[in-house]
């Protein structure tokens, strides 16, 4: 008998070892999200392949561990089944789009999904206490004011000086910048210079986000946490105290969300406050003087910007003009989506059918709809959005009927204690900043030695308050809300950065509401239950299968792709060209779905080719340019980009065939993007090389008139040249009538008075 205790003792210990170190690795995994810096196009690129893995792995080791003990409870939630239905329900979309788009793309994207799923439901089953949720609320606030600090040295001095190096230095020093950013297109006037002065020129910043916007829609739902916390008056016995740090950190962030300019977030936060007060009972009065605080704490940031020049009048006017673009991209896209209604165009597919439905005067050809109803629609179809709004819906009643319980009631299971979970959030800031700067190192490493002081110094502060604090889940409810909110004007579902927060946000609330845990340990509802051996089985099965598939289909190829670009890259840049295209090769064959790898290598080709047209060389080029169209056939970026290397053949070489291909090219663009007028020009003296006068007189007249309805001066076919990319070996030549720096339109105007005289 005793030696029977003793091995029960010993497997106690296991499991609480076991369950303590899920508990670090998922705190220090969702610490990490606030650090992938990706936007959607970059989710599509796979460039959260290393987020992805670590979340599948973790999965796999949560079905371990209940296979192992059977004893451990798996709490039953519908939010968190319709979540992983929905991703299945994605799957179906995705593969139904096999050969109809950017298959590469789409995979991503849906592995990405499979990371939140899975995420939300590890934050379900393994944060199990309140101090454990308030240690990792604290771990997100700590991020978020430290990222808050360092947008607001970014856009008081980072961002201003960048901006001075750039239009003081001289032509050469400005054309380096440009390069250096990788803009091919150097000329004054060009859309790519455009966009990118205009962009030093505004000080907004985004940190460790691709977006200022995505900042601010991470920034919203951590700051209305703090507002909503701060009104708490039974949160210490030193009230007062803890009352004026969190006012303090509110204002930091409040003063970083004031300096985005995004009146999206800014809005969501005013309307969650007002939801509060509409929806939950007894919080009216709450509302109010939440409503009260944030017009107090509105009125000093909005002066700091003010007095620091960061703010003007243009922040109120542009509205009106910001609101009027999101209605543009919504009404193209609510078309797309009616066009494609059960399936969606398939997820990382939304750009390339973006230009079919894009109005003639829309800004921009945009990569989301700004909306995440309409990015879930348009991407997955009807019955993943039914799906995944049902997941949301029943969290946020579930959470909305329930009463805030009695914390202090009532032994806890076995978990970390706060400065474990502070530990893991450190580490979870170190592994994201590491994984960005061994990968894409898009993130300064200045953040790096900012960001984790900053944390500290925050955890230092409300220590007093994970330990003896309260959190209700309505408050976190109210964040969520704020967060949907924010989502349906900016977008940014799929961005991991923003994402996450949101289901993090979701499971925090559910699991505030009560003070149940995994060990059965005053458990008071039949939400939990011990799992039979065959379920606990087939969970294992399943959770162990993601990461293999996951590294088999997302990791290996996504990663083993970057490896050998980057040794191309760098053997181009030794002019070592039978090296690169070794690796191109093995590129390819790594990952035959992968564009980028063929489009790299037409490239190199297409350098060769500038030299001498051989038939073995040109028919390989010909066959990478057939298979990156046929991986993609509604890319009208792709036909662009061959069109223009096709004409350029043709006025080097002067070979039918190149002219056919360029013509060919540009009227497949003209189908994918029928209301660009640049397009329409291409095709017209496409069509007059070919003597085809009469075609290319109609093409000319549907420019100018789309050029005429377009009133964006960057896309006027006044500063739009006929080759506006700069290839390697091509550097400098011009259509044959084509003179140094003339644009499209002298180039029609050229014609037109040809045709006169003839």
């Amino acid at each position: 008998m005793a030696t029977q205790s003793y091995a029960n003792e010993d497997s106690s210990q296991q499991q609480v070892r076991w369950f303590k170190t899920l508990q670090f690795l998922l705190i220090a995994l969702l610490a990490s999200t606030a650090f992938l810096t990706g936007d959607g196009p970059a989710v599509s690129k796979g460039m959260t392949s290393w987020s992805v893995m670590s979340f599948t792995i973790l999965g796999s080791l949560w079905g371990v561990f209940h296979l192992r003990f059977s004893n451990v409870r798996y709490r039953v939630d519908w939010s968190s089944f319709l979540l992983c239905l929905t991703v299945l329900a994605m799957l179906v979309s995705m593969l139904s789009h096999f050969g109809a788009g950017d298959f590469r793309a789409g995979l991503n994207s849906w592995w990405q999904w499979v990371a939140y799923a899975v995420g939300f439901m590890l934050c379900l089953q393994l944060l199990n206490s309140p101090q454990v949720i308030r240690a990792v609320v604290a771990v997100m606030l700590a991020i978020v004011v430290a990222i808050s600090s360092i947008g607001i040295y970014d856009s008081l001095v980072r961002i201003p000086q960048v901006r001075a190096e750039y239009f003081q230095g001289n032509d050469q020093q400005r054309v380096t910048m440009l390069r250096e950013a990788g803009i091919s297109d150097v000329r004054v006037g060009s859309p790519s210079r455009y966009h990118f002065e205009s962009r030093i020129q505004s000080p907004e910043p985004h940190v460790t986000f691709a977006l200022t916007n995505s900042l601010a829609g991470f920034l919203a739902p951590w700051f209305t946490v703090l507002l909503f916390t701060l009104l708490n008056q039974k949160q210490s016995p030193h009230g007062k105290a803890e009352f004026l740090k969190f006012l303090g950190l509110a204002g930091i962030v409040a003063f970083c969300l004031i300096l985005t300019k995004s009146r999206a977030a800014c809005c969501a936060i005013g309307l969650s406050v007002l939801v509060g007060g509409v929806l939950l009972k007894g919080y009216r009065s709450a509302a109010l003087k939440a409503g009260g605080i944030l017009a107090a704490i509105g009125v000093i940031v909005f002066g700091l910007g003010i007095a620091t020049h960061r703010l003007d009048s243009k922040i109120l006017t542009e509205a009106v003009k910001s609101l009027s673009f999101r209605m543009e991209y919504w009404e193209s896209s609510t078309e797309m989506a009616v066009d494609h209604l059960w399936t969606g165009v398939g997820p990382g597919n939304f750009r390339d059918h973006y230009t079919f439905y894009k109005q003639v005067g829309a800004s921009e050809s945009i990569a989301d709809p700004h909306n995440w109803l309409l990015e879930i629609l348009t991407s997955y179809g009807l019955p993943v959005l039914v799906l995944l709004c049902l997941a949301m819906g029943v969290a946020f009643l579930r959470v909305l009927k329930s009463e805030p319980p009695d914390e202090e009631r009532g032994k806890q299971g076995p978990g970390l204690s706060a400065n474990q979970v502070y530990l893991a959030g450190g580490i979870g800031c170190a592994f994201g900043l590491a994984v960005d700067q061994f990968s894409y190192a898009f993130i300064p490493l200045s953040v790096f030695y900012v960001a984790l002081p900053g944390f500290a110094i925050v955890i230092f502060l409300l220590q007093d308050w994970v330990e003896r604090g309260q959190l209700h889940s309505h408050h976190i409810l109210l964040a969520f809300v704020c967060w949907t909110i924010n989502l349906s004007v900016a977008g940014g579902i799929t961005y991991p950065g923003v994402a996450f927060t949101g289901w993090l946000l979701l499971g925090l609330s559910l699991l505030s509401r009560s003070n149940k845990d995994l060990f059965g340990v005053e458990s008071r509802s039949n939400d939990q239950r011990v799992l039979s051996r065959r379920q606990r089985w087939i969970m294992m099965v399943f959770m162990g299968a993601l990461p293999i598939a996951a590294y088999v289909t997302f990791h290996r190829p996504v990663t083993t792709v970057d490896y050998q670009l980057l040794h191309a890259n760098y053997d181009l840049s030794q002019n070592n060209v039978s090296r690169a295209r070794e690796h191109l090769q093995e590129a390819i064959n790594a990952d035959p779905t992968n564009i980028d790898a063929y489009l790299q290598h037409a490239h190199v080709l297409f350098m060769l080719l500038s030299e001498e047209r051989s038939t073995r060389l040109y028919e390989e080029y010909k066959t990478l340019v057939d298979q990156v169209l046929a991986l993609n056939p509604n890319s009208q970026t792709s036909y662009e980009l061959f069109s223009q290397q096709a004409l350029l053949l043709y006025d080097r070489f002067k070979q039918p065939e190149d002219l056919s291909r360029a013509l060919a090219f540009v009227k497949r663009e003209s189908e994918l993007y029928p209301t660009n007028a640049y397009v329409f020009a291409r095709m017209a003296i496409c069509q007059y090389f070919q003597g085809d006068w009469e075609a290319s007189l109609g093409a000319h007249e549907k420019a100018l008139s789309l050029d005429k309805e377009n009133p964006h001066l960057e896309f006027k076919l006044s500063n739009r040249r006929l080759c506006e990319v700069e290839f390697a070996g091509w550097t400098g030549q011009k259509i044959f009538f084509e003179k140094i720096d003339e644009s499209v339109e002298q180039s029609l105007r050229f014609l037109r008075n040809k045709r006169k005289q003839q």
